[in-house]
């Protein structure tokens, strides 16, 4: 059905009128009927249109009424409404729903989850929220995150948590972060861990924070605890600023970095329960990612390689103004020369940058490759190029995928797989 407004004032518009006594008569045409002449026609708010499929016309009409299927019905709706007498009261204003507050559409934070008292909320995902909290009787401080959802079986949120808990147990290194208890509460399931003081990675890029030198000691962490995952045959698949933790102080052993949402990595050797999603954000994730291809190790190096030209240059290599035209680029767009954005970059360094960006995961370097370039560039003599920050960045405008309602991420992700097959068409 289709919307239809009527009604005429003074002071036609000469184009609506010829617009009007051009198209109507071949729709009535085409219906076998004939439209009554049409007295003169008044402009017409942008507000109100006569939609028709493929084709939408602006007409000066006030009365509002359904227009039925039927070309025939839709003549005689409109001869009616045309020889009605002319009305010059202001049509009632359109009844607008009052917005409802984020914080009324929440659920309700509990006081208590199973030992721990509830503290204030430190962020909100979409698949959980994370509080600080203490417990009851020893009073040790920690973070708990709790998940939006219950363990019901086919929540896919609940199960992110599970697998999070089993995967940080997987990987033995002082990047990862340590989560010592679990639980549910009302059916969802929760996550004890460690309270981190520092910043996220992309809040310390937004406001210019992070200096070449410190954003190459982040990398180089980051290569470190990769290698130990993948050695352990878990590939994390969501790297990402917002997923990297930079501490206030170091830890014992040297590293300040922190990766964490470990809850979509792929274990290899075993089935994937995100088979056919991009388990992922879609500003970092790997072309193979897009195609629905096999995940390998590579898959990280070319997320890790979107954040590495992130953070030494001070853009996102690719950037789109849909989904689909960012997964395009991923999968067919080379990336602008590193040079461009920073004249005086080593040249290695350079083209490290692009190899870690291939579109084949064959061609890409390996972690140790990176590591090394990483780290002969900190070590150079001539590094007072380092020290120059960077401009504060927006954050990257696509939201990250699957981190939204199970059937927001459902729609995202079969809408993203449709049109990777037209791309291979």
């Amino acid at each position: 059905m289709h919307e239809l407004t009527a009604g005429s004032r003074r002071g036609a518009n000469r184009r609506t009128r010829r617009a009007t006594a051009a198209i109507l008569p071949s729709i009535a045409a085409a219906a076998g009927t004939k439209l009554p002449p049409l007295t003169p026609l008044a402009r017409l708010p942008r507000s109100r249109r006569l939609s028709i499929p493929r084709l939408v016309i602006d007409l000066p009409l006030e009365l509002t009424t359904t227009v039925p299927e039927s070309f025939e019905d839709v003549t005689s709706e409109l001869s009616r409404l045309i020889e009605r007498p002319r009305r010059h009261t202001t049509p009632p204003p359109i009844p607008r729903p009052t917005p409802v507050p984020m914080r009324a559409r929440t659920q309700t934070q509990p006081s208590l989850v199973g030992d721990w008292q509830l503290g204030c909320e430190l962020g909100r995902g979409g698949m959980g929220a994370v509080y600080a909290v203490t417990h009851r009787e020893f009073g040790k401080r920690a973070a708990l995150k709790l998940s939006h959802t219950p363990l019901d079986g086919t929540s896919l949120g609940a199960k992110v948590f599970l697998r999070e808990a089993r995967v940080v147990q997987l990987i033995d290194h002082p990047s990862m972060p340590d989560v010592f208890a679990t639980g549910t509460h009302e059916d969802r399931p929760y996550l004890v861990m460690e309270r981190l003081r520092g910043e996220t990675l992309i809040q310390l890029i937004e406001r210019g924070a992070l200096d070449r030198r410190r954003a190459i000691d982040v990398l180089i962490d980051l290569c470190d605890v990769l290698a130990v995952a993948h050695e352990a045959g878990v590939i994390h698949r969501d790297l990402k600023p917002d997923n990297v933790f930079v501490l206030e102080q170091a830890h014992p052993l040297g590293t300040r970095t922190k990766l964490l949402d470990w809850g979509f990595a792929h274990l290899l050797g075993e089935d994937d329960p995100f088979h056919g999603m991009i388990a992922g954000t879609l500003s970092y994730v790997a072309p193979e990612q897009v195609l629905g291809a096999p995940i390998t190790p590579a898959t990280d190096l070319y997320s890790l390689g979107v954040l590495t030209y992130l953070c030494l240059l001070g853009q996102s290599p690719f950037a789109g103004t849909t989904g689909v035209d960012l997964a395009r680029r991923h999968l067919h767009a080379a990336p602008p020369d590193p040079a461009l954005l920073w004249r005086d970059i080593p040249k290695p360094l350079a083209q490290l940058l692009i190899a870690m960006l291939a579109k084949e995961p064959l061609c890409r370097p390996t972690l140790e490759e990176v590591r090394a370039t990483l780290v002969a560039t900190r070590t150079r003599r001539r590094l007072f190029t380092l020290r120059q920050g960077i401009e504060p960045l927006a954050r990257p405008s696509v939201a990250p995928i699957l981190r939204r309602t199970l059937g927001a991420a459902t729609a995202i992700a079969c809408a993203i797989a449709g049109a990777a097959a037209m791309l291979l068409s």
